[in-house]
């Protein structure tokens, strides 16, 4: 899923809880669930800016609408494990070589299965889940 996905999903579960050891525990947790949710990833470099530029852009606008560290934490710890999807990439385009990236994130690197689907219909899974999790939450608090 795009970092945008985990971190905004991340951010609504830590708002939740309240906690900040429950909100990175529920952050990482919450990175695998989406992971196996059939969903699309980007390819291209300047998809990776723009999703990390969308981080950037809901993180101030959370900060601003009052969202507590919490929150943040949570978006953080579900957005972090994909640092290392990021780092691999870079490698590969600076090296050019074809070796195989070890991962460590266990829905990066097998252990956990990890759900593919092609665009337009892998975007539109994220924006669901993204929509689905924000009623959940927002029903459950009422």
């Amino acid at each position: 899923m795009y970092a945008v996905t985990h971190f905004s999903v991340g951010l609504m579960l830590g708002q939740a809880v309240g906690n900040p050891y429950a909100a990175c525990a529920l952050g990482l947790a919450s990175h695998i669930v989406l992971d196996a949710i059939p969903h699309s990833d980007y390819s291209r470099i300047v998809h990776g800016v723009l999703d990390f530029a969308a981080v950037v852009a809901i993180a101030c606008i959370s900060i601003r609408a009052g969202a507590g560290r919490c929150a943040l934490f949570g978006g953080l710890a579900a957005a972090i494990p994909d640092l290392e999807v990021a780092v691999a990439y870079l490698r590969m385009e600076r090296d050019r070589s074809p070796c195989k990236h070890e991962f460590l994130f266990p829905s990066h690197n097998g252990l956990i299965r990890h759900g593919r689907l092609r665009p337009p219909w892998g975007v539109c899974t994220q924006i669901a889940t993204v929509v689905v999790v924000w009623t959940l939450l927002r029903s459950a608090l009422v």
